[in-house]
């Protein structure tokens, strides 16, 4: 398990360092001293304690920043005011310990962390492996399954990635993507890329997709879609 600790006070970061380890001697501990240092690091990790009140950027900021740069971990808050707990779940949280850390509270906190983290390590044991691609974000690099994209644009030099249930920007060609993607994917745009999986219906000139949004078709792009759609249905049917 890799678990990182950001916090500016020294002995708050020991004193955390100390009690994980002594729950889990064999798990990888990182300690930060900034908000900064955290997302400057490329490693992805399962479970990260968080102080909200750092100098600098906030720990808030902090993890609104981790979340567009694609990270899962589970994140920690660690605060001196209980006033800004409600703030922590809009950023997906999964808990958060009170200064000064009770000791008991900090092992029932880190316990359930490590339960949850087993379940999912089991479940995607479980699961066959899934398509996916790799994406470099910022310093971060980012595993994204195909099923969770629903289109992308093409901006510049930049591509938009639309979720379904975020939205990420970063550095790259559109035909690379589509290449990487798969048959699943169809070029309808020289701007747009969409996953078939979520076309609601079509005509010559846009693509209705599940959400509701609609897609502009290039006008001599329209056949060969449909000749591509048409082989998608029949492979989803077999």
């Amino acid at each position: 398990m890799q678990i990182a600790i950001c916090d500016d006070e020294n002995e708050i970061r020991n004193m955390i360092a100390r009690y994980v380890k002594i729950f889990l001697p064999n798990c990888f501990v990182t300690l930060y001293a900034s908000g900064e240092a955290l997302l400057a690091d490329t490693q992805a990790f399962d479970l990260i304690f968080l102080d909200i009140h750092l100098d600098g950027i906030n720990g808030m900021d902090i993890a609104r920043q981790l979340r567009k740069n694609g990270s899962q971990a589970m994140i920690i808050f660690i605060t001196a005011l209980e006033e800004y707990i409600f703030q922590a779940f809009d950023v997906g949280a999964f808990h958060y310990l009170v200064k000064p850390i009770d000791k008991v509270k900090f092992f029932e906190v880190l316990k359930c962390a490590v339960a949850k983290w087993n379940e999912k390590s089991k479940i995607e044991q479980l699961m066959p492996e899934e398509k996916s691609i790799t994406v470099k974000i910022g310093a971060t690099t980012n595993k994204i399954y195909r099923k969770e994209i629903i289109y992308i644009e093409s901006d510049n030099r930049k591509v938009i990635l639309h979720k379904v249930d975020s939205t990420l920007e970063f550095y790259a060609k559109l035909a690379d993507l589509a290449q990487s993607l798969g048959d699943d994917f169809a070029r309808i745009h020289r701007s747009f890329l969409v996953n078939m999986k979520y076309i609601l219906k079509y005509n010559a000139t846009s693509v209705t997709l599940e959400n509701g949004e609609n897609i502009m078709m290039a006008k001599q792009k329209y056949g060969e879609f449909v000749k591509q759609y048409l082989k998608y249905s029949k492979r989803k049917i077999m």
